[in-house]
């Protein structure tokens, strides 16, 4: 019995110290530059995320970890660094096996290009530093997709607010800065003068969404006036429908908004 129950906690020790160890992304030094001209794009706004799957009591667990430095951006040249980073893995017995799914680099340009590259374990595991050439290029699904689009910018507009695009970790501290809060807000008046006068349910869905969340990231940015402007738009916008939903929101806001904007006229 005595030497049984020492295999058993020989065997939990080992696989509690595997499934501590550490996973370890190489640094990436990339450029961007544009699929048409080969010329360097300035100003790419890069993500990189890590996906992996752990097994546990409970069944697999996916987990979407946040891999680049929060607002990393092309420089001048198009150039970008990603550094090296340390994952640790979940202590056994929450997880007892952890496996990369996928690491991806992603580049978007505020005039709706876009590209990047998925790295296979094979690619990465080992080195130390890996050098890339990203190609960006028209998102034209997102151009002439309005639901693929605004379930873009709605993602903008939540990292904005949360830190987060979706569920990866770990947030961003006080969401987006400066540049990417005129990011967001460019892309959403961009969406919103395509869809011109909505016709459709589903357009005029997107629409009082779209001009919902460009109030609040006016707001965000300390635009009042445009914040009160967009909001009294999108309110008279529901009530010409006969619609109730978030007019007491948009009332709330629009006067709250006015009390800041007389603050700062005094």
């Amino acid at each position: 019995m005595f030497k049984r129950l020492t295999i058993i906690v020989a065997v939990v020790l080992l696989m509690s110290t595997l499934a501590g160890c550490k996973l370890r992304t190489p640094e990436i030094r990339g450029v961007v530059l544009d699929a048409e001209t080969g010329e360097p794009v300035e100003g790419a706004w890069i993500s990189s995320t890590l996906t992996v799957k752990t097994k546990t009591v409970g069944g697999d667990v996916h987990s979407y970890l946040s891999v680049g430095q929060p607002h990393t951006r092309t420089d001048k040249e198009g150039r970008f660094i990603i550094p090296s980073k340390k994952f640790k893995k979940p202590p056994f017995p929450i997880g007892f096996g952890t496996e990369v799914e996928s690491f991806s680099v992603n580049a978007n340009t505020i005039d709706d290009k876009s590209g990047g590259f998925y790295l296979k374990r094979e690619e990465y595991i080992g080195k130390k530093q890996i050098e890339v050439v990203i190609y960006v290029k028209p998102w034209k699904k997102g151009l002439t997709d309005e639901r693929e689009y605004n379930s873009y910018i709605r993602a903008l507009y939540n990292y904005c607010l949360t830190g987060r695009f979706g569920i990866e970790v770990p947030p961003v501290e006080g969401g987006c800065d400066e540049w990417e809060l005129d990011f967001a807000i460019a892309k959403h008046e961009r969406f919103l003068k395509r869809l011109g006068e909505p016709k459709t349910m589903d357009q005029r869905t997107y629409y009082t969404g779209t001009m919902r969340r460009l109030a609040y990231l006016y707001k965000k940015k300390g635009d009042y006036k445009k914040a009160i402007e967009t909001f009294k738009k999108v309110k008279e916008f529901k009530e010409k429908r006969g619609s109730k939903l978030w007019i007491k929101e948009f009332e709330f806001q629009i006067n709250e908004l006015q009390r800041l904007l007389d603050k700062e006229w005094k």
